[in-house]
């Protein structure tokens, strides 16, 4: 059943910026961890500083409170910009310089697609002052408008031509002619023209307009129609990528894309070895829980084993070699009733989801030998670039 016809909103907002820690939480973690205002004070200036660069909120968010932490463990977690950190030793900015092009979800995702990789088809793109070859441009919201209305074939899953965090997304299942109005997948009837102006107004650099993926049925038995990707993180760790973890970004039941931020999103731990589920968690700070059952599916987590697994590795390693300057990317992969399919690339992914997922940091010591070794193979790119650079300038 769907709502009444709004010309509200319909893409996902970014989610607010996280405010600092109230005196409540921090009075409820001494309360309920046996944990002094004090000691966490010291605890979070101690994270803040050098390279993990934890802001005071991701301290909470990251429950490194907890007592069962001795304090080496609390020092293997990071915070977002010290993750960012993390990747640009991993992939220094020197020698990734298709940095840009693997943020151009339009231009990577075409490349992957004429190297044999299956990607979501582009049934359209938006943007005021580009064109895109044979696929189809639209450059106002009258061609908007009109391409929805005549030419769309639904479902449709739409982003941000950049971006992250599903900011921007909405997955439309239909298009109701009568009122002139997209039928959302959460339920909301959406005015026609209004989400025309909408994309134009907040993307006019790019937007796109894909075909909605059909996930595997085990995926969407235990989480609905809403496509929960699975995060595979792989580095280049000697002559082969490998994965270092994998994850599976499990939606909200009342969502329409699968990023954590959402309320009632949920993470959960895999075997990288053989799909299996070995957690699953749900929310963050002293709120988060882990969970047994899909809270509508009643499905068990720990029952559960990611269809393809074995393609979802040879993949992702297969894919990484096609950027092998990288030490690092994450890829967003839905699983489908043929196999594993890239949703997207990401040269800068967010290790937070790890912690949050585990329990533990990022820069634990079955992971820092493995930093070492990526950050030394790409020390050597580089070294090998002004080598090159410096021989050049003597030739010139």
């Amino acid at each position: 059943m769907t709502e009444a016809v709004t010309p509200t909103m319909a893409l996902l907002e970014a989610p607010s910026k996280p405010k600092p820690p109230t005196a409540k939480l921090i009075e409820d973690v001494a309360r309920k961890f046996g944990i002094s205002p004090l000691r966490q004070f010291r605890e979070m200036m101690r994270l803040c500083a050098g390279w993990r660069a934890m802001d005071f909120h991701e301290y909470y968010t990251n429950q490194v409170y907890r007592p069962e932490l001795n304090l080496a463990e609390k020092m293997t977690y990071v915070g977002e910009k010290g993750s960012a950190r993390l990747n640009r030793r991993l992939s220094p900015y020197q020698i990734t310089g298709l940095r840009a092009f693997v943020r151009d979800k339009v231009m990577y995702g075409t490349l992957m697609a004429t190297l044999g990789f299956p990607v979501p088809t582009v049934q359209a793109v938006f943007s005021k002052d580009r064109s895109y070859g044979k696929l189809r441009s639209l450059h106002d919201v009258e061609e908007i408008e009109a391409f929805l209305l005549n030419d769309a074939r639904y479902p449709l899953f739409v982003k941000p031509e950049e971006g992250s965090g599903s900011v921007g997304s909405a997955l439309i299942v239909a298009l109701d002619r009568e009122q002139r109005a997209l039928v959302l997948a959460n339920g909301k009837s959406i005015d026609l023209r209004a989400f025309a102006i909408e994309v134009e107004t907040r993307y006019e650099e790019g937007f796109l307009f894909q075909d909605a993926v059909q996930q595997h049925s085990m995926m969407s038995d235990v989480a609905g129609q809403a496509v929960g990707s699975i995060r595979v993180v792989t580095v280049f760790d000697g002559d082969t990528p490998s994965c270092l973890y994998a994850l599976w970004k499990v939606p909200s039941p009342s969502a329409m894309s699968d990023n954590y931020w959402q309320p009632g999103s949920m993470l959960a731990e895999l075997d990288k070895m053989s799909g299996q589920v070995l957690q699953c968690r749900r929310g963050s700070g002293p709120d988060q829980e882990i969970i047994e059952r899909h809270p509508v599916s009643e499905a068990v987590f720990t029952e559960l084993r990611i269809p393809h697994w074995d393609e979802v590795l040879r993949m992702t390693a297969e894919a990484h070699r096609v950027l092998p300057k990288f030490g690092v990317i994450g890829w967003d992969i839905a699983i489908t009733p043929e196999g594993p399919l890239i949703i997207e690339c990401n040269a800068n992914p967010h290790h937070m989801l790890y912690q949050l997922a585990t329990g533990k940091g990022i820069h634990n010591p079955d992971f820092a030998e493995v930093f070492d070794r990526v950050a030394a193979r790409a020390d050597g790119y580089w070294q090998e670039c002004k080598r090159k650079m410096k021989a050049e300038r003597k030739r010139s």
